[in-house]
C-alpha cells in the first residue's frame, strides 16, 4: 500500500468514524426500541388471546347451561331430572367440563357432579364469568356460567364450568420462550393456579395489582421479575364484577437475540461492522484514485529511463484525465526532442568526421599518387621476374582501392551542391535498372518495378538520387547470393513520393536497425559503412527520409521518401 493510498484511507476513516458513531448509536437504539415494541405488541396480543380463550370458555359454558336448563325444566319428576343430569354430565365431562351443579336460591345443593364449595356466595341469577371453587382439597378458578331455571315449579340455578389449569393452556405451551401464568385472588393473596414454567418463580407487584383492581385492562412491564421478564399483566373479573384473577404473559429477557447482545454490544457490533465496511470502501476508493497516479508514476520512471514511447491511459476523473493528457503530450514532445538531439549529435559527428576525412584525404592523396606513379614506372621499366611484377601489381591495386576510399570520404564529408530539376522518380529507378542489368543477370537476380505513383514528380538532383538508389539495389543484390527477385515499388500521396526497395534475403535484425545509417557501420567484410549513410544524406538533402522496414527473416525493405513537386515546378 503506497503512502498516498494509506493517507487516503486514514482520511476517509477520520471523516466516516464520527458519522459511523452517530449512525451506530441511532441504529442500535432503533433496533432495540423496535424489538422492544414488537415484543410488547406480541405479548399484548398473546394476553388478549388468552383472555379471549377464557371468555369463550365462559360463553360456551353459558350456552351449555342454557341447553341443560331447558331440558331440566321439562323433566316430569326428580328421578327423570337425576337421569338427565347424570347423562349430560357424562357427555360434558368427556369434552372437558369439570363441574355441573344445581342449587336453590340461598345455596342449597340439589345436585352436584362432585363435592365442592364456593369461595364466596353462589350467584342467584343468570350470568357468566370466573368462579372461585374449592374441590378435591384444592382451590380452583373456574370459567363458567349460571342459568336460572324452574324445576317442578320452583326456582333453581344451574352452574356449569371448567377449571383453568395447566391442561387448559393447550397450544400456548408450544411456545417454549413464553411464560404463561394465572394468579387467583384467594383470601386477599394471589396464588398461581396456572403456570408453564414453575421453576421460575414470579410474583405480581402490588402496584400492578392495584392498577388492575382500579380498572386497567392490561399493563406492560419491560422489567418484570426484577428485569428477568418482559411481561403483560391482565385482570379477569369474577361474576360479581370484582378482580378474580391476574394473568401473566411474559418472555424471558435472555430469550431474545438482541437482548443477549445488549444495547451496548449491539452498538459496538454495528460500529465495528460499519468501520470495516468504511475501511473496505475507503481502500477501494483510494485504489481507484491512486491507480491513475501509479500509471503516471510508472510513465515518469519509464521516460526517466529513456523510454519516450511510454503513454498512460486517460481516465480517473477530469483532473486526472487532464494530467494524463498533459503527460502524454509531454512524453511526445520529449520523444521529438530526443530524436532531434540524436540527429544533432549525428550531424555533429558527421561534421567532425567530414573535417577529419578532408584533412586525411588531402594529406594522403599526394603520397598515394607518388607511390602509385613510382610503382608503375618501376614495373614498366625494370626487368622484373613474374613474382616481383605480381607483387608490384598488388601494390598498385591497393593504392587504387585507397584512392577510391578517399574519394568516398570526400564525397560523403563534402557533398556536391544539388543540381535540381523536376522529373518523375520512376526515371531514377529505370536508370539504375539499365546500368545494373548485366550484374543482375550474372547473379541470377530479377529487378521488378511496380509503379503506383501515377508519374508523380520530384524536384531533386538526378545523379545523387541515382547513386543512392544504386547503393540500395547493390545492397539487395549482396543480400541474395543465390539469386532471387528485387522489388522496386513506387507510391505517391499528396505530399510525398516513395520508393521501396525490397529483397528476399535474411532481412535486417531489429537490434541494428538504429545503427545501419551511421557512417562506418557495416556488416560486410570489405564494406566501408558509407553506403547507407550516403543514402540517408542524399534523402535529408532533398528534404526526405530514408528508413528500414520489413520483418526480420522475411527480407529487408528500404524506403526512400521524398517531397512531391508542386504543379508549378516547386516542392
Amino acid at each position: 500500500m503506497t503512502s498516498l493510498r494509506l493517507r487516503l484511507v486514514i482520511g476517509f476513516m477520520l471523516v466516516s468514524v464520527p458519522a459511523m458513531l452517530a449512525s451506530a448509536f441511532i441504529a442500535a437504539k432503533l433496533i432495540s426500541d423496535t424489538f422492544e415494541d414488537n415484543v410488547g405488541h406480541w405479548l399484548r396480543e398473546t394476553s388478549r388471546f388468552f383472555a379471549l380463550e377464557v371468555s369463550e370458555a365462559a360463553q360456551e359454558a353459558q350456552r351449555v347451561a342454557g341447553v341443560i336448563g331447558h331440558r331440566l325444566e321439562h323433566s316430569a319428576d326428580d328421578a327423570r331430572m337425576q337421569r338427565t343430569v347424570e347423562r349430560e354430565f357424562a357427555v360434558l365431562n368427556s369434552v372437558g367440563y369439570d363441574l355441573i351443579a344445581i342449587y336453590r336460591p340461598g345455596g342449597e345443593l340439589i345436585f352436584s357432579s362432585r363435592r365442592f364449595s364456593s369461595i364466596g356466595s353462589l350467584p342467584e341469577k343468570t350470568g357468566l364469568g370466573l368462579f372461585k371453587i374449592s374441590a378435591d382439597n384444592k382451590r380452583w378458578i373456574m370459567a363458567g356460567a349460571v342459568q336460572s331455571v324452574q324445576i317442578n315449579g320452583q326456582p333453581a340455578n344451574l352452574l356449569v364450568g371448567s377449571w383453568l389449569d395447566d391442561s387448559y393452556l393447550g397450544g400456548i405451551k408450544v411456545v417454549t420462550s413464553l411464560d404463561v401464568r394465572l394468579f387467583s385472588d384467594f383470601d386477599g393473596e394471589l396464588e398461581p393456579v396456572v403456570q408453564t414454567h414453575p421453576d421460575h418463580p414470579v410474583t405480581v407487584p402490588s402496584e400492578i395489582r392495584a392498577r388492575l383492581d382500579a380498572g386497567e385492562d392490561e399493563i406492560f412491564d419491560p422489567d418484570a421479575g426484577s428485569g428477568a421478564y418482559r411481561a403483560v399483566y391482565a385482570g379477569f373479573r369474577g361474576i360479581d364484577g370484582k378482580l378474580a384473577a391476574i394473568s401473566f404473559i411474559g418472555m424471558r429477557s435472555e430469550a431474545g437475540f438482541f437482548e443477549q447482545l445488549g444495547r451496548e454490544r449491539l452498538f459496538l457490533g454495528i460500529f465495528l461492522i460499519g468501520c470495516f465496511i468504511a475501511a473496505l470502501v475507503g481502500s477501494l476508493m483510494s485504489d481507484v484514485l491512486v491507480r491513475p497516479l501509479r500509471a503516471l508514476t510508472r510513465g515518469v520512471r519509464a521516460i526517466a529511463a529513456g523510454d519516450f514511447g511510454q503513454r498512460v491511459g486517460v481516465g480517473g476523473g477530469r483532473e486526472i484525465a487532464e494530467l494524463a493528457n498533459g503527460f502524454n503530450g509531454m512524453a511526445e514532445q520529449l520523444g521529438k526532442l530526443h530524436e532531434l538531439e540524436m540527429e544533432l549529435r549525428r550531424s555533429d559527428r558527421l561534421s567532425a568526421l567530414g573535417q577529419a576525412a578532408m584533412v586525411i584525404a588531402h594529406e594522403v592523396r599526394n603520397p598515394l599518387g607518388i607511390i602509385k606513379t613510382s610503382t608503375e614506372v618501376v614495373r614498366n621499366r625494370a626487368k622484373l621476374g613474374d613474382t616481383e611484377a605480381k607483387m608490384l601489381g598488388y601494390v598498385i591495386d591497393e593504392v587504387r582501392r585507397i584512392e577510391t576510399l578517399m574519394r568516398e570520404f570526400l564525397d560523403f564529408a563534402q557533398p556536391r551542391p544539388l543540381v535540381q530539376s523536376r522529373f518523375p522518380l520512376r526515371n531514377v529507378i529505370d536508370r539504375v535498372a539499365a546500368i545494373a542489368e548485366p550484374e543482375l543477370a550474372r547473379r541470377n537476380i530479377v529487378l521488378r518495378v511496380e509503379d503506383g505513383s501515377g508519374g508523380a514528380a520530384i524536384l531533386g538532383d538526378a545523379d545523387q538520387l541515382h547513386q543512392a538508389c544504386l547503393n540500395l539495389v547493390l545492397n539487395a543484390m549482396d543480400a541474395m547470393p543465390a539469386g532471387g527477385t528485387i522489388f522496386a515499388n513506387l507510391t505517391a500521396d499528396a505530399k510525398n513520393v516513395s520508393l521501396a526497395i525490397s529483397d528476399e534475403g535474411p532481412g535486417v535484425p531489429k537490434a541494428i536497425r538504429t545503427e545501419i545509417f551511421n557512417p562506418f557501420f557495416t556488416t560486410k567484410v570489405k564494406g566501408t559503412g558509407l553506403g547507407l549513410a550516403k543514402v540517408q544524406g542524399v534523402a535529408v538533402a532533398h528534404g526526405g527520409t530514408a528508413s528500414c522496414e520489413g520483418e526480420e527473416g522475411q527480407g529487408a525493405v528500404f524506403v526512400l521518401s521524398l517531397p512531391r513537386a508542386g504543379m508549378g515546378g516547386t516542392p
